[in-house]
């Protein structure tokens, strides 16, 4: 068995659009480093990373999997993702756990909607990138039109590391290599553009190369390095899954270019709470206290709860005793795996940049930060970046008396999944799931099936929310006499609009003790809960800030219930006259369509109220269009799509912002709130 070191480990994850391969490919890695024993495949059910029974029923990826191999002295970690736009949580959560963020491209279709998405969000994270352009056997594909697409979209920096040959049926290196003829040319014009890019970032190497000399792999790895670090070079390279061109050649750029835990860029972790919160600065040192973060939870037929996790410092063991974040109480690691897709091969170790997996401990969550030394207790990853989910549906059990074992079964699966959720509503008292669109939502309940539930489901309410556009005063004295004591409170008080976003703020601004101190937390608890029932359709309010001016008690009957409802009405008689307005979430949505459907699809988004903020020119005849529109008029758009592309079109929606709703919306939601009309 090979003993890992740090400088050892490689891990890169596999992310792109679905269709482009990424399961195949990694099945082809796994064969080819001689990890498995058979090249496995989605189609018939045998592929080493799709085996959840999902996966296998649909024939694409569902979950992000984990699988390693050994190849030229180096371990090799990677994950492969799903690439439905619906299922992008599945990728972006396992980010952290790798130092290559590797894109793949299906060479006939080109750059496509999660491509894109998947780039930026490691760009933006500041994870090196490497693009493989995947079946470029396919017919019909023009090499030089892609590789200027790619550029268009990503940037110049964007250059071949190896060139595709004989109609895609081989490679050829164009890093170290100067000669020889491609399908995109002389080989020597290619070697020629990355050299010169590499070269900017090294004044010693840029001389002797200008000099003449050609620089070989111990001069180039250094600077290679640092251009992947500062993406001023995103090398592209080129394969074929399916008939294993462009394999063993990418082996090789894993092992040999693609950086180790040592060299990769470090992950943002911080420390301390609050005010006191500050960057922490970790060490890929197997010899320091152990830091690991948790970055996937799962649920294993066979094992119970499965954490994933990526160790950044020290060594996780068997039987090792470690701290979840601040807590003081020691859990024990029975047993720390490897993963193999769905096996569990379990290992003494796991060292500094290792990927692995913990089983049959309750306490650990997505997100939690595993440590053996208190000095750590407040180490935490910087939050990742998840796109809101805005597809909703209210859900309902099919069979009385399992709501328990329902709500149960979709906490478990938000643990599994940041991008779901699941929540009551107070005013219509339903459970509502969200999830990243129609897709993501139906899989959740296929999964739910799997497990012997199942539920009716129906459009849920919109989650408008309530905010003011003037500043207004109000009051309200409160009196009850019941022939025993009786309570008394009066509170003045005034309301000012804030900036969209900004929230919610209570201030007190009494003066000579016209309201007792200790009464002011009942005053706020009153305005709360307005705040939290909505004043014009039940909706809660933000974006308000309420100041507390003055006030009359008695030395009787004040008390904290008389205060609560004083401050409650006295903020109703303030919203009165302060011009509350609705607001409704407006989303944005990536529309990828054929090109002689834009036409319909800009006019359909006119009619939805919806604003077309741009369009891209594809691959394949392809247009994205992106858009601004009020998620009520789009809870159904996957059904319009499907009907006027005929199943070729596909989008992303993301919650963007909230603003004001059109007066007759608000009227009719108004019109059918009756909790205030019944109080009142």
């Amino acid at each position: 068995m090979l003993k890992i070191t740090t400088s050892d480990i490689r891990n890169v994850i596999l992310v792109g659009h679905m269709g482009g391969g990424k399961t195949a490919l990694a099945d082809a890695l796994l064969f080819a480093a001689g990890a498995s024993t058979r090249k496995g495949s989605s189609q018939d059910g045998t592929s080493v990373s799709d085996f959840e029974r999902e996966e296998r029923e649909h024939k694409h990826s569902i979950y992000a999997s984990v699988m390693h191999f050994d190849h030229a002295g180096r371990r090799v970690n990677v994950i492969d993702t799903p690439g439905a736009a619906d299922l992008l949580g599945q990728a972006i959560a396992c980010l952290p756990a790798v130092e290559t963020v590797a894109v793949v491209i299906n060479a006939a279709a080109g750059v496509e909607l999660v491509t894109r998405r998947m780039m930026e969000a490691a760009r933006s994270a500041n994870w090196p990138r490497l693009l493989i352009v995947n079946k470029m056997d396919a017919p019909d594909v023009d090499f030089k039109a892609l590789i200027q697409q790619i550029q268009d979209t990503f940037g110049r920096e964007c250059l071949p590391i190896n060139l595709p040959t004989k109609g895609g049926k081989g490679v050829i290196d164009c890093l170290l290599n100067n000669s020889g003829d491609s399908d995109l040319g002389p080989v020597a014009d290619h070697h020629a553009a990355i050299l010169d890019q590499i070269v900017e970032v090294d004044e010693a190497l840029m001389e002797t190369y200008l000099g003449g000399e050609e620089p070989n792999y111990d001069a180039l790895h250094t600077p290679f390095e640092k251009c992947l670090d500062e993406a001023h070079v995103i090398p592209i390279c080129f394969t074929d899954a399916k008939n294993g061109a462009g394999i063993p050649e990418l082996l090789d750029i894993i092992e040999r270019w693609c950086p180790s835990p040592l060299e990769g860029n470090e992950r943002p972790f911080l420390t301390g709470e609050g005010a006191d919160e500050r960057p922490y600065e970790y060490h890929n040192d197997v010899n320091r206290p152990l830091l690991a973060h948790v970055f996937k939870v799962t649920t294993d037929p066979f094992v119970g709860k499965l954490a994933l996790f990526r160790v950044h410092q020290g060594k996780a063991t068997s039987n090792a005793a470690v701290y979840i974040g601040a807590s003081k109480k020691p859990i024990k690691l029975n047993h720390v795996f490897h993963l193999q897709g769905k096996e569990h091969p379990e290992c003494e170790e796991l060292v500094a940049g290792d990927i692995g997996a913990v089983a049959k401990v309750e306490e650990i969550h997505a997100g939690d930060v595993l440590h053996d030394d208190h000095a750590l207790d407040l180490v935490h990853l910087k939050p990742l970046n998840f796109p809101t989910p805005m597809h909703g549906l209210a859900v309902a059990p099919k069979t009385r008396g399992d709501e328990a074992k329902i709500a149960g079964a979709f906490h478990k699966i938000v643990e599994e999944d940041p991008t779901f959720t699941v929540s009551h509503d107070s005013q219509t008292h339903e459970m509502v799931i969200r999830g990243l669109g129609e897709l993501h939502l139906r899989l959740v309940l296929e999964k739910l099936k799997n497990r012997g539930l199942e539920v009716d489901t129906k459009q849920p309410k919109i989650a408008y929310r309530e905010t003011i556009t003037a500043t207004a005063d109000g009051h309200y004295r409160h009196r009850r006499q019941t022939g025993g004591a009786g309570q008394f409170g009066e509170v003045m008080l005034k309301v000012e609009p804030l900036e969209r976003g900004a929230g919610f703020e209570f201030v007190d601004a009494v003066v000579g003790g016209a309201i007792p101190g200790q009464y002011i937390p009942a005053v706020e608890k009153g305005v709360r809960e307005l705040l939290e029932e909505g004043f014009v359709g039940g909706y809660p309010l933000q974006d308000v800030r309420v100041t507390v001016t003055d006030g009359k008690y008695h030395p009787v009957d004040s008390k904290e219930v008389a205060f609560k409802t004083a401050g409650k009405f006295a903020f109703r008689d303030a919203l009165q006259k302060a011009r509350p307005v609705l607001l409704e979430p407006i989303v944005t949505l990536e529309v990828v369509v054929p090109e002689d459907k834009m036409g319909a699809i800009t006019g359909d988004m006119s009619s939805r109220r919806g604003k077309v903020l741009g369009t891209d020119m594809g691959s394949g005849d392809t247009v994205t269009i992106k858009a601004n529109a009020p998620l009520a008029e789009v809870t159904s758009y996957q059904s319009m799509l499907k009907s006027v592309t005929g199943g070729l079109g596909s989008f992303a929606m993301e919650l963007s912002h909230y603003e004001a709703t059109p007066a007759q919306v608000q009227a009719a939601v108004a019109a059918a709130y009756k909790p205030r009309a019944e109080e009142e």
